[in-house]
């Protein structure tokens, strides 16, 4: 029984010995930190003039500060239209009177309902916001996030992409492989969604988004990032007529649609993109700088940002 002890004694301090490390990794690594800008927000708020919505294409996709707007990206990962409506009524309280309020459109848009990383949201959100999730999970993530298999797989995943093999890199085939990769899923994902009835639902937090702005006297714009050429190869305007078109013709939500998703100033041009559809640094730059003078076009930038910006 002694022997017995000092075994179990044993493993359990290897286990430890391992877990530690491993621990420390997922704390550090971007897939657990990729809303610590918004907690930073919320630690310490103050007045801004614009917020965007949407998944990792407008995660990536905006930087106003050249143009003179004080700005909150609310986007985070794979975000569903109905959490975009939850971190709104989180934090628009700091949206100024008249603010500008985008909400990003994308493949997924309407065919997204499951949140794959419920714990992006666990110090955003009260608790009561976020979707049913076990005691467990959420008051060990701060601590002990590697007890969470979905945190730990994804810092991991991240870490390991530049060993894929070549066919899985994204610019390999310019892109084309990697575009037919997000396609099929893509793809795959609206039949659930058709099955499932989950379009009709996901409308209906857009129509939700629109409305909560209109009543609070925000400027609501939607939006769509640039993708590159091989992206556009797969998500053409037949597909994209399918997948997001028809469904945001028969809201006929009457707001400006600023659609850049087939931009020529970016299809071509792979240095301004990380992938075939995220925007790297420079790219964000550019879309940034485009948004903003559409906005100042349809007046809802003021006139004394809009001169603080041109400075």
């Amino acid at each position: 029984m002694k022997r017995l002890g000092i075994k179990i004694v044993v493993v359990l301090l290897v286990m430890i010995v391992i877990f530690i490390p491993v621990n420390e990794f997922v704390k550090e690594s971007w897939a657990y930190n990729n809303n610590r800008a918004i907690l930073a927000f919320k630690e310490s708020p103050y007045p801004v003039d614009i917020i965007n919505l949407g998944t990792s294409h407008a995660m990536f996709g905006y930087y106003f500060k050249p143009s003179g707007l004080s700005h909150l990206d609310l986007a985070l990962p794979s975000q569903t239209i109905e959490y975009d409506l939850k971190m709104l009524k989180e934090f628009d309280e700091q949206l100024k009177p008249g603010g500008v309020v985008i909400v990003s459109l994308s493949q997924i848009t309407f065919s997204n309902k499951e949140v794959s990383h419920k714990e992006n949201y666990y110090h955003v959100l009260d608790r009561e916001d976020i979707e049913p999730v076990s005691w467990f999970d959420y008051y060990t993530y701060s601590a002990l996030p590697a007890l969470n298999s979905g945190s730990a797989y994804a810092a991991i995943s991240r870490e390991i992409r530049d060993f894929r093999w070549d066919v899985h890199k994204p610019w390999v085939n310019n892109g084309l492989n990697y575009s037919q990769r997000k396609y099929e899923s893509v793809a795959a994902q609206y039949e659930e969604a058709v099955k499932h009835r989950d379009i009709e639902q996901n409308m209906a937090h857009l129509q939700d988004i629109v409305e909560y702005c209109k009543e609070r006297g925000y400027h609501v714009v939607l939006a769509m990032e640039p993708v590159h050429a091989s992206y556009q190869s797969y998500f053409d305007d037949a597909v994209m007529e399918q997948m997001v078109f028809q469904h945001l013709e028969e809201l006929n939500l009457d707001v400006p649609f600023l659609n850049y998703m087939n931009d020529e100033r970016f299809a071509h041009k792979r240095a301004y993109f990380h992938n075939p559809d995220h925007l790297n640094g420079k790219g964000r730059k550019l879309l940034s700088t485009l948004v903003y003078e559409d906005l100042k076009r349809l007046g809802y930038i003021p006139d004394h940002v809009a001169h603080k910006g041109q400075e």
